[in-house]
């Protein structure tokens, strides 16, 4: 019978592979492995009706993530804080492109495919 263990990120452990990966300026595979705990974790809060879309948010994070964790400054707070704050807005900011608010008073241009599904274009 497999035993059912979940994998928590600790604060220290994170903060000091951020550390020593800002010193050789470049993500080591345990800083990845973090990061990708640290997404799958955030993405929780998060709802998509196409997994598509959840995939591509999820992808953007770890992309964030990775290109911004040399500006982690343990002056200013802990690690986990900071990732997760980026890990975050990552998916936050890949959904508002892959939906983008409707308003009041804008045309909304569409197009149907061979299939007979409509595909926003523009929204003026």
């Amino acid at each position: 019978m497999k035993e059912n263990k979940k994998k928590y990120l600790n604060n220290e452990v994170l903060k000091k592979e951020i550390l020593k990966c800002k010193e050789s300026k470049v993500a080591s595979e345990e800083l990845g492995k973090m990061f990708q705990l640290l997404v799958e974790n955030v993405s929780k809060s998060f709802y998509w009706e196409n997994p598509d879309d959840g995939l591509d948010c999820k992808a953007n994070a770890l992309l964030d993530l990775c290109s911004n964790f040399w500006k982690y400054n343990p002056e200013h707070g802990n690690a986990f804080a900071f990732c997760t704050q980026i890990a975050y807005f990552g998916i936050a900011g890949a959904h508002r492109i892959l939906h983008p608010k409707k308003y009041d008073g804008t045309i909304s241009l569409t197009y149907m495919d061979e299939n007979g599904k409509n595909f926003e274009m523009y929204n003026i």
